[in-house]
This record gives structure tokens, sequence and C-alpha cells, in this order.
């Protein structure tokens, strides 16, 4: 069951003014882009589990974040976000400006969490910090701290969808005229040990594949699984022009009644993807969300074939989680990130596995998508400025 979809018109024109991105594929922009079109290794196994992962290494240890971090015992997803939030602000060129921030985030600090519990559980008692330091809203308020803003700075939880819901509510604020600047994005930092088991209780986890080949295969036939990663990617928004501007943003909710509220045929993607492409058109290229689970592949996959069924126009999809992994609440501004990058260099790389798959001449728009538990999907569109 899903109602209809809701999309934001977007007359009031909102652009690209900066990006910041960190994950095992790399920690900026171009590190990551660099994976992506080399297709190199960007997985290991952790040792605890013995699962595939994707974690983010080589973070600087010393250096303005690293000695906010250091000061504030800051949680490690607030460390991801702030490495990548600082290279969109410093693109952005908002370094002495006041902008709003949100913040998606599946799962909140896990890291001081679980550390927090653990202390707990041996000595009865709690550190004196535990609280505001394992709050969802912690990491918006650590990055309003690093940044000196006075305005907005939120998080939110929308499950895997949440780091385009903030891109979403980014977008309302600037259209309800509320800010001028938005700084929206998604972090995660869930390669810990309670997370991971509980991701292998779904028994939706991928198992260590052969050397030559991504942990996380999205839209392989056979489903190769889940491997989680961590990362963080960050948007500057303004309605100042720029390059790359936002053309349409629809979000829906269905209800499957199952664990994780996804119906077989990606009901809420396809109204999504259809009332984005209504406002847009057809897009050159399909970014999924692709986790690569068996249903949840599936599920997009119906959902696009249903889209496309009345048009001769062939859809092109793409996922690069086989170089990130399944970041959660931050997958969705880390394949914006990639869209934009995409339609930055002329180039889409291919998926190193399963074959060529055609790739467009010409590349003007990308739709991404996101969805996650409780049947939450967003589809936006982002191409050049017109």
């Amino acid at each position: 069951m899903t109602g209809p979809a809701f999309t934001f018109a977007l007359p009031m024109k909102i652009y690209l003014q900066g990006r910041g991105t960190v994950s095992a594929a790399g920690n900026d922009v171009a590190s990551s882009w660099a994976s992506y079109v080399s297709g190199r290794k960007t997985w290991q196994i952790d040792e605890e589990t013995g699962l595939p992962v994707y974690g983010v290494t080589g973070l600087p240890t010393t250096g303005p974040i690293a000695d906010f971090v250091e000061r504030t015992k800051a949680d490690r997803t607030t460390w991801l976000a702030l490495t990548a939030a600082e290279q969109a602000v410093a693109q952005a060129g908002w370094q002495d400006k006041d902008f709003a921030i949100l913040v998606g985030c599946s799962r909140g600090p896990t890291e001081s969490w679980e550390k927090g519990y653990d202390h707990f559980q041996k000595t009865g008692a709690a550190k004196t910090k535990t609280s505001p330091q394992t709050t969802l809203g912690s990491i918006g308020f650590a990055l309003a701290e690093y940044f000196s803003t006075s305005t907005l700075a939120s998080s939110l939880s929308v499950t895997c969808s949440s780091g385009m819901h903030a891109v979403l509510h980014g977008v309302a604020l600037l259209k309800a005229g509320m800010v001028d600047r938005v700084l929206v994005g998604g972090a995660e930092s869930s390669l810990t040990p309670f997370t991971l088991r509980m991701m292998q209780s779904l028994r939706i986890c991928a198992s260590v594949p052969e050397e030559n080949l991504p942990a996380c295969r999205p839209l392989e036939n056979p489903a190769s699984g889940m491997a989680i990663g961590e990362g963080a990617a960050f948007l500057a928004l303004s309605r100042e022009p720029a390059e790359l501007e936002l053309k349409a943003l629809a979000f829906a909710r269905e209800s499957a009644g199952s664990s994780t509220g996804i119906t077989p045929d990606g009901a809420a993607l396809r109204r999504t993807m259809g009332e984005a492409i209504q406002r847009a058109g057809y897009p050159d290229v399909i970014i999924a969300h692709a986790p690569g689970t068996k249903r949840g592949d599936a599920a997009e996959s119906r959902a696009v074939q249903d889209v496309y069924a009345a048009t001769p126009e062939h859809p092109v999809v793409r996922s690069f989680k086989w170089a990130t992994g399944h970041t959660f609440g931050a997958s969705g501004p880390l394949a914006l990130d990639a869209a934009c990058t995409v339609l930055e260099q002329g180039l889409l790389p291919e998926m190193p596995y399963g074959g060529v798959r055609d790739a467009p001449l010409n590349l003007g728009t990308v739709l991404v998508n996101a969805t996650g538990f409780g049947g939450n999907a967003v589809s936006l569109v982002v191409g050049r400025r017109t």
C-alpha cells in the first residue's frame, strides 16, 4: 500500500555550490572518482564477524578537525561528517558565512552508544557526558560548533534514506525563504560489533567474494547480499546560480507489512521516479539505491521497469555501492555526489562485474534514488544549469 508521491516543483532554482565526501572509495571527491573509474578493491574483512565491510582509512590525525574531535570527544560519525562537510563548505566559499545544517543519519553516534552501554554494563554507571554524546542531534550540533554557525542545526533519521531526507528538508527551507544557504548531507559510522551483528541476523549480508570481485555487487543476479560501509557526504545548497542544479525532487512512503516496509514491486520508488520524471524528463542515468539485497534490488528494478514500460526510452542504471558499501543514512548523498561528478566529467564508469552495460553518449541529467526501512523513498534529479 502506498499513497501519492509528493513532488517539489522547483520554479525557484536551487543550485549546488560545493560538495564533500569520504568513504571507502576515497577521502574526497577526486579520490572517490578515481576509485569509481579504476574499479579498485575498497573492502576488507571485519576481524570479529568475518564479514566483508567497507571502512574509511587514512583520516588525518592532526589539523583542525582532529583537534576538534579530540577536544570534544566526538563520535566517529561526527569525525566523518566533519571531514566531508569541511570540503563542501570550502568549495562553496562559506567559511565566513552563516548557513543552516541538516544531517541525516540512520543509527546516530553508534560507536559512542556501544561504548557507553558497554561501560554501563560493566560498572552499573554511565559516564557524565554519555547522554549528550550519544544523541542523534550531537552530530548536527558538532558541525554547527565547528563552523561557528548561529542558525538552524539539526539531525534527522529516516533509516537508509536519512541523508536524502536532509536534502529534501534543506530544499524546503530554501523554498520557504527561511534560509539563504543550507549544508545538507548524511553521515554513518556503522562498522561496530552490535550493528554488524544486527545486519547479520537479518540474513542479508554478503559473504566474502573471490578476491577480484567487489564484496557488494548491486543489481547482480543472483544478489550478492549487502556489505556495510561507513562514510559521509555533504552538499552546499543555495539559490545563487552554479553549474549544477536540482531539477526535481519527489518523496513517498509505502507499507508492505514486512520488517522493511518495502513492497515487492517498489511502489514508493515507482511513484517518486514517475513524479520526478514528469517534472524533469527521462534522465540519462539512474543511480539506484540498490544495496545488493535480493528483495531490495529486485523491487527497485521492477519499479524502474514499470516507469519505463510506456516509453521507448531505455534505462541506464548504475550503483556505486560496489565501491562504498551500503552506508545507510549516508548512501543517498554519496550517490548524489557521484551523480554530480558523472555530470562534471561527462563519463559514466562501469560497475566492475557482470559484463559491460551501455552508457549514454550525452550526460545531462541523473536521477538518484534512496529508500529504507519504513518504506520511505526519495527520487532526485540533478542536472546542468539551464
